[in-house]
């Protein structure tokens, strides 16, 4: 082994001079130096050097050896070494340095023929930069092949320094170079000004101007077609601020203007459609008006014909029953002319008269209620008895059913009746229900059959159902018999008798059904909530008392009414005052100072005027008077109106009746008794 010089042979052959030399030669390298002999041994090293190196402070240099000194860079430092002891010099190598993870650039030369030059730079901040730069490039890179968007970088030049797949594939068959490039292949359209794009005007001279831009709109020719996109630029700048590229962006957006235009289209569309439907509704609105104004009358005119024909069938039973109660009256009047002289017969056929004016007066009211349609009771609705209201009805109807009959085709009557069967609602409006109910069944045995009329009371209804032997109903004509204008009578029928019945049964809260069997009859069932009926008051026989005289005004406009009520009352001492008008009655009446009046009995239908209207004129006027109405119509008056008049009395007048009013000893009337 070769052993290291000593300072003496150094100072013989003049070595140490040239170390001196030599190691103010390394001295001026900038990094860390130091020269070997091809035996390892250390010549000098640089101040650099000593900080980079393993060297002993203590011991000369030229005994201290490069497996020692070169250690922290472990085995490719001995290896450079004996490659260049061998006549090959190294390249710069990176080596780790240390064992802090430092790396640096090391070389080996040889120097002077004998000699070897080690230097070592310390790049451990170089490599961070590197590797930083490379794990940035790399990530850079993926959010460029990431994004759904095509990315240009370009430099201050205007040439294209990267892009991302998105973006070559654009031009699959020559990529551009330059942005110049790129305008010329895209030939861009301004969407929004609708013109085309000059080359300064693109996002990327924009950009390079020092401007950003955002959202622009543009039609390029890309991927073989023309496309929409979205465009976004914006300029890059270094660390002296001035711009050192630009950043593109493009959003391919063909497919979301596609569908916005179609949207846009669709609700353009869909205006014109909302006011072309505005418009028809109106003209719809416009046609209902019409169509329901006419539907309307037309719906007056059949009701009113159907009214009038049952007016018809109605006089004609009238006249019947009024015929039947005149006919005893004219012979009970000729029978008194011929045996005048007999009191016993005089007061008989008296008798006999009475009775026939009742029946004629109840049968006269009967067709009152029915024709004026108007409820009882002034206030709303009354107690109604079913059996008593279905006898009237059939009362009505009995010369149509015996019109309808004949030896071979009779229409029989069964009458089943129950007691209680009794509700509150509107008699006239009940009353023509049933009434269209018996004309019906009437009508559908022109073959004669049987008519049964039964009123029952089932859990909390009181019920009424007309039942016939007629040609019944099928399940359609069945499902649709209540719709108004509905019939199976052709031009003979209006279609609104069941609609009616149907509607009177609704407005009294009640239910209206039909059971019908083809060729067998048919049955229609009105149910109204059941009224339970009110205990009977058991009265007293009243005794007419003696009444003391009063003087009486009676205005009356009939004359034999008048003269009539003049004796009744002048034969119980009264003193009458009779007039025939209102004007009358009020002169009468001037004289009251002098010839007071202590009772007005008054007719409603006068020649000059209402009797309500006196009874309120008396009333306001000489309050003391007591006043009683007697008149020929239904009593069908208001509250404020009845409440002058102490009773009501209706004609045919009964004497007996109007002397307990006169007397005190009848309670008030109502002005629906």
């Amino acid at each position: 082994m070769t052993q290291p010089l000593s300072s003496a042979d150094l100072m013989q052959d003049g070595s140490e001079r040239e170390r001196a030399r030599l190691g103010a030669l390394l001295e001026s390298l900038p990094s860390a130096a130091a020269l070997f002999r091809h035996d390892g041994y250390a010549i000098t090293v640089n101040t650099r050097g000593r900080a980079m190196f393993v060297v002993d402070p203590l011991a000369p240099i030229v005994a201290q050896h490069a497996n020692v000194m070169l250690q922290p860079f472990g085995p490719a430092a001995q290896e450079a070494i004996r490659f260049a002891s061998n006549g090959r010099p190294t390249e710069t190598m990176l080596v780790p340095f240390g064992r802090d993870g430092r790396m640096a650039d090391m070389r080996v030369l040889v120097f002077d023929h004998d000699l070897l030059l080690v230097s070592a730079v310390d790049v451990t901040a170089r490599e961070q930069e590197r590797v930083h730069a490379t794990r940035a490039e790399r990530e850079l890179r993926a959010l460029f092949d990431l994004t759904p968007s095509s990315v240009r970088v370009v430099d201050v030049t205007g040439r294209l320094q990267q892009v991302n797949d998105n973006a070559s594939r654009e031009h699959e068959d020559r990529q551009p170079v330059t942005v110049r490039e790129l305008w010329e292949m895209d030939a861009p359209h301004d969407v929004v000004h609708h013109r085309p794009l000059s080359f300064l005007d693109t996002p990327a001279m924009r950009a390079l101007a020092g401007q950003t831009v955002r959202r622009q709109l543009l039609e390029v020719r890309r991927q073989g077609g023309r496309r929409v996109v979205e465009s976004y630029a914006a300029p890059m700048h270094g660390e002296d601020g001035r711009i050192v590229g630009v950043l593109l962006l493009d959003r391919d957006v063909t497919d979301r203007e596609r569908l916005e235009k179609i949207l846009h289209d669709q609700e353009g569309e869909q205006r014109a459609l909302r006011a072309q439907v505005s418009q028809d509704e109106r003209e719809l609105e416009r046609l209902v008006e019409e169509r329901s104004r006419a539907l309307l009358a037309s719906q007056e005119e059949q009701v009113r014909e159907r009214r009038l024909s049952a007016v018809g069938q109605l006089a004609a039973g009238v006249m019947h029953d009024v015929n039947n109660a005149l006919n005893p009256i004219m012979a009970a009047a000729y029978l008194l002319r011929h045996h005048a002289e007999s009191p016993e017969a005089v007061r008989d056929y008296a008798d006999r008269i009475r009775k026939a004016a009742e029946i004629g007066a109840a049968t006269a009211s009967r067709v009152g209620r029915f024709i004026r349609q108007e409820p009882v009771h002034p206030g709303g609705d009354v107690e109604v008895d079913l059996s008593l209201l279905a006898e009237e009805v059939l009362d009505l109807t009995e010369p149509m059913r015996l019109q309808r009959s004949s030896e071979s085709r009779e229409v029989r009557i069964v009458r089943m009746f129950t007691e209680g069967a009794i509700t509150r609602g509107l008699p006239g409006e009940i009353r023509e229900a049933l009434l269209n109910l018996v004309q019906n069944a009437i009508d559908a045995m022109p073959d004669g059959g049987t008519l049964t009329v039964r009123t029952s009371v089932e859990g909390s209804d009181a019920c009424m159902a007309v039942r016939d032997t007629g040609v019944g109903m099928t399940a359609d004509v069945r499902e649709r018999a209540f719709e108004p204008f509905f019939t199976t009578k052709g031009a003979k029928g209006s279609g609104l008798g069941l609609a009616e019945v149907y509607g009177i049964a609704r407005r009294h809260r009640g239910t209206a059904t039909i059971s019908s069997v083809p060729g067998r009859g048919t049955e229609v069932m009105v149910r109204f909530p059941l009224q339970k009926a009110a205990a009977p008051e058991v009265a007293a026989p009243e005794e007419i008392l003696p009444t003391r005289p009063n003087r009486i005004l009676v205005v009356e406009d009939h004359d034999d009414g008048r003269e009539f009520l003049r004796r009744i009352l002048q034969g119980d001492g009264h003193t009458v005052v009779a007039v025939a008008s209102c004007a009358d009655a009020r002169q009468a009446l001037a004289s009251y100072s002098s010839q007071p009046i202590d009772l007005m009995l008054t007719d409603v239908g006068l020649p000059d005027g209402n009797g309500w209207e006196l009874v309120k004129f008396v009333k306001s006027h000489y309050p003391t008077i007591r006043v009683g109405v007697i008149t020929g119509w239904e009593p069908s008056v208001g509250p404020e109106e009845a409440d002058g008049a102490e009773f009501v009395l209706r004609k045919p007048l009964r004497a007996p009746e109007l002397k307990a009013h006169i007397a005190g000893t009848h309670a008030p009337a109502s002005p629906t008794e």
